[in-house]
């Protein structure tokens, strides 16, 4: 009986390590600074796109984004990045959860969109602050999206599963057509 009890807590551990471990096949390296060219301006015929998680909440659980079906980046703590767009509609889907949740069916998946115009700057915000759960809405002030932008670290995406296609740098992401 204790040999079964040993066993049963031990498979529980690994478990429940697999659970909180936020295990994803994607990879951010966070810096404290933005790239230089992320607040110059822009090239012509783009907008700008970006994400912004300024939260300490659920750190190690990611949010994988993709614009019109394109990777595009990804938010895990308080991080942001952005991406330039193509001047039209773009389809924000983000998926909130690591792989285990994925393949669980209980991560979060949420849509958002936005019509591009050449020049305009958009900012997207991940709201994790209510546990276990992620929302999104645009943030249509300025000020209000650089005092979130503040509060996080800019992240490149410098990793994903293989096969999937990272963003490049100065890469232009079509709008839906």
């Amino acid at each position: 009986m204790t040999k079964r009890l040993g066993a049963l807590v031990g498979m529980l551990v690994v478990v429940a390590g697999a659970f909180t471990s936020a295990c994803t096949r994607y990879e951010i390296a966070a810096r404290d600074t933005a790239p230089t060219k992320t607040f110059d301006a822009l090239p012509a015929n783009t907008g700008q796109i970006c994400v912004i998680r300024p939260h300490n909440v659920a750190l190690l659980v990611p949010a994988v984004v993709r614009d019109n079906r394109r990777l595009v980046g990804m938010t895990k703590g308080p991080t942001w990045f952005c991406w330039l767009a193509e001047p039209g509609v773009h389809k924000i889907k983000t998926r909130y959860g690591d792989d285990v949740d994925e393949n669980l069916g209980t991560d979060e998946v949420t849509d958002a969109a936005i019509l591009v115009e050449p020049g305009g700057r958009y900012y997207l915000h991940h709201d994790v602050s209510k546990i276990l759960s992620m929302s999104v809405r645009w943030v249509l002030d300025p000020a209000e999206a650089n005092t979130m932008i503040a509060e996080c670290e800019w992240a490149d995406l410098v990793g994903g599963p293989e096969g999937e296609k990272l963003p490049e740098p100065g890469e232009v992401i079509p709008a839906a057509r």
